[in-house]
């Protein structure tokens, strides 16, 4: 994994304590949480919203598929806002993330 899914998924511990006893499908309301959140901050409308949210899915999506559209449209959210991604999640990770204790 890379570093900064690392400290993410470490940010997300600290928060919430061991995930090994979640399952992916565990993840689906935070996730869909900040989804929202996404949607809502670019200026996504909440009759839609509701519209997408009730739509049942053509086929059952892939994980990896899903992910990696995901980050597309994360990368273009952030272009067009002239933000950096990467850059905009080291800073809430700088922020939050406790350091671990250093082994002596």
């Amino acid at each position: 994994m890379s570093e900064i899914q690392n400290k993410a998924v470490a940010l997300a511990t600290q928060n919430e304590g061991d995930l090994t006893s979640q399952s992916a499908a565990g993840r689906a309301l935070p996730y869909l949480e900040s989804a929202l959140n996404l949607y809502f901050a670019l200026g996504g409308d909440q009759a839609q919203a509701v519209v997408l949210a009730g739509a049942e899915p053509s086929q059952t999506p892939r994980v990896d598929v899903s992910v990696a559209n995901l980050l597309v449209e994360i990368a273009v959210a952030s272009h067009l806002s002239d933000i950096d991604m990467i850059q905009a999640t080291y800073n809430r990770l700088d922020l939050e993330l406790m350091p671990l204790p250093r082994n002596r």
